[in-house]
């Protein structure tokens, strides 16, 4: 993966940040791919996470903690892992775009869900209502009962991440949910946030542009940020 600039983040963040999810995800895998943002739409949403895996890696590092609240006792946990123990393993890259499967001795055409079929759903109502569309958007066949068959054929190509936790205090374990999309914009709306701070205490202290000021690393920012004030 190529180095991506702290401008490219920075606009990234500005041009993408009021699009729905789907969308915000796409653009940054495809800033760490350097492909267009159109293309990155059509990927599949395994494909698009194994990219979102490797910039977070490279933006931020391998190194992650995450707190999460016990469903049982509301015990709040600090976790620290690495993202090598938890990236998926195995999906395609580049995705076949379209695959046929024998579901019940019957064919069926089908492919993986990716970022413009979860913004075509997300206006729908619930949760049911959404997968429903989302499987008929996908699957081509000549009834749902297919269509469900070969949805759960394909589940296991997906790029899910569960992590199996234990509350320290009751004892009760369970499976959270890991969304690497979600995850990496919060980390990067909070460093733009940060950054632009520092951007402004930089410029109104020495005089210095905007683009200047992007060139040193986060380190020496704010190392002068610290030595103002």
């Amino acid at each position: 993966m190529r180095q991506t600039p702290a401008r490219q983040l920075l606009d990234g963040w500005e041009a993408f940040r009021g699009d729905p999810m789907p969308v915000r995800a796409a653009a940054l895998a495809a800033l760490g791919r350097d492909v267009p943002l159109a293309e990155a739409m059509r990927w599949s949403i395994a494909r698009r996470d194994l990219a979102l895996f490797d910039l977070r890696a490279q933006v931020f590092g391998e190194s992650l903690d995450a707190v999460t609240q016990c469903p049982n006792c509301s015990e709040q946990l600090e976790m620290q892992f690495t993202l090598s123990q938890i990236r998926p393993h195995g999906a395609a890259e580049p995705d076949v775009e379209f695959r046929a499967l024998l579901v019940d001795g019957a064919g069926v055409s089908c492919r993986l869900p990716n970022s413009e079929d979860l913004l075509a759903v997300m206006s729908d109502g619930d949760v049911a209502g959404a997968r429903h569309h989302l499987i008929e958007r996908c699957i081509d066949a000549d009834s749902q009962e297919l269509r469900e068959h070969a949805a759960a054929l394909l589940a296991p190509e997906s790029a899910d991440v569960h992590l199996h936790l234990t509350c320290p205090s009751c004892d009760h374990a369970w499976r959270a949910a890991f969304d690497i999309a979600m995850f990496v914009w919060r980390e990067l709306d909070e460093w733009a946030q940060r950054t632009l701070r520092e951007i402004h205490v930089l410029a109104s202290a020495y005089g210095w542009t905007e683009d200047a000021i992007l060139q040193l690393t986060a380190r020496r920012r704010q190392t002068y940020v610290e030595m103002i004030r």
